[in-house]
């Protein structure tokens, strides 16, 4: 009986002490958080254009990143992907990726980098520049208008063929195949696959579930002129958001971004969201040793700030790391998955369980999301879970202060959002969403499809 009591007693204890040091860990960590509370100073250079400045002297090197938003559904998305590729061979001034490489040393090393990807139901093409501040370099010595320049160059000066074509014809030939063969070895990479054909089964009506590179045979069939008009059209037309941090000087970066001209005042169709259905599930089959599950909830887009933190909370506490309900309980309590996690796609209004699981454990690992996201929903959490939650999302704006890249990437969300905080504003929010909010947010996420990549076809 003694024995009994002292066990009852020692786990009363551990439990105590556990949530005990989960509360303390977060009351020990929030006052000392030193985040960023200034807000990027906000230029419009022109009509559908929009700047954020965040000088910061403390950044050795000046991080500015300039997006082109088209609609994915506008047919020229292959188009712009391809022109990704040719875009970094060179430009007239700089006739090969090594000519532009040495620029970039002679500019003590800047960086420029070329990149496309879907965003909501946009293509989002952007430019990226890095350079050292002036107080790091030799008297007289900047380079941010050199860099400048260097990038605006290879957007509008791209290099011809000697013969006057658009593109190098071998190049454009090149290149073209190239993206033709990585689209078609996408099978290989089993992860990827799985999330392409899961988003073409949850929008299969919606221009989300196009992925932006369109096929192996759209890419096939372009021709330099749908390039060339895909080049043009970011030019003149696509609404322009930039964002800068470091050492940097705004007022050079406007007029620069003015310089690119364009009439971009037409604002981008509006992202479609649609409300679940009954439950669909879609499997298939590929050659594949662990099977892939991906399931799709639907939910309302926050309508402002707050409801979006609470959405970030209640995400994290269902997937968001080791912390999370479904690691805990799908992967180290039931064995049903080797790894598991959740995200959003707040505009499209999507939550997203992914998982690598034995294709026998199907039904099991679907009906346990849909349970965990139902306990959540019905407040069957702890406290010690929402405070390490909290902790581990505030842990991450913590870490924004030590990279321009880092800040760049969190305003640039912001203004995607619309919501235009600071990282010390957004800690306020996640810090001040209580059960309640969980609660609710956990009740909207309606079920829409289960899919299942495996290996098995019985």
């Amino acid at each position: 009986m003694g024995v009994e009591q002292n066990r009852t007693h020692g786990e009363h204890f551990m439990i105590d002490s556990a949530e005990f040091l989960g509360c303390f860990l977060h009351c020990l960590y929030l006052p000392s958080m030193v985040l960023n509370q200034h807000p990027p100073i906000r230029l419009e250079p022109a009509p559908g254009m929009v700047l954020l400045c965040l000088p910061d002297s403390r950044f050795k090197r000046a991080q500015l990143e300039v997006h082109f938003d088209h609609y994915v559904g506008d047919g020229l998305s292959p188009a712009r992907t391809l022109l990704v590729r040719l875009l970094e061979q060179g430009s007239a001034r700089h006739p090969s990726q090594m000519a532009i490489t040495r620029a970039e040393e002679l500019l003590y090393g800047s960086e420029i980098q070329i990149d496309g990807d879907r965003l909501a139901e946009s293509h989002r093409f952007s430019l990226g520049m890095a350079w050292v501040g002036d107080r790091f370099l030799p008297k007289g010595a900047g380079v941010e208008h050199g860099t400048l320049s260097l990038g605006r160059e290879l957007l509008t000066e791209p290099l011809r063929g000697a013969g006057g074509e658009l593109f190098p014809p071998a190049s454009f030939e090149r290149e073209r195949q190239q993206l033709v063969r990585r689209i078609q070895s996408l099978k290989d990479d089993r992860a990827a696959w799985a999330h392409e054909r899961f988003l073409a089964c949850l929008c299969a009506d919606e221009p989300y579930g196009i992925p932006p590179w369109g096929s192996a045979e759209q890419i096939a069939a372009l021709e330099p002129e749908d390039c060339e008009r895909a080049r043009l059209g970011l030019l003149a037309s696509a609404p322009l958001t930039a964002v800068a941090v470091g050492p940097i000087n705004p007022d050079e970066l406007a007029t620069w971004l003015e310089s690119l001209g364009g009439d971009r005042a037409k604002p981008l169709p509006s992202t479609t969201t649609r409300d679940a259905g009954e439950l669909r599930e879609v499997r298939e089959h590929l050659a594949i040793d662990q099977a892939r599950f991906l399931m799709g909830f639907r939910f309302s887009p926050p309508a402002d700030a707050e409801q979006m933190e609470a959405l970030s909370l209640t995400s994290s506490l269902l997937g968001g790391g080791t912390h999370s309900r479904l690691f805990r309980v799908v992967r180290e309590e039931r064995s049903l998955c080797y790894g598991i996690s959740s995200s959003i796609r707040t505009r499209k209004g999507i939550l997203t369980v992914g998982a690598g699981i034995d294709a026998d454990s199907y039904e099991e690992v679907r009906d346990e999301v849909q349970n965990q996201i139902g306990q959540l929903a019905c407040g069957e959490f702890s406290e010690k879970e929402l405070s390490l939650t909290k902790v581990n999302l505030l842990n991450d704006l913590d870490a924004l202060g030590d990279s321009a890249p880092s800040l760049a990437g969190f305003f640039t969300r912001e203004e995607h959002l619309g919501f235009g905080r600071t990282p010390a504003c957004r800690a306020e929010m996640i810090k001040s969403i209580g059960r309640d909010q969980i609660m609710a947010t956990a009740a909207g996420f309606a079920p829409d499809l289960a899919y299942l990549l495996s290996g098995d076809e019985n």
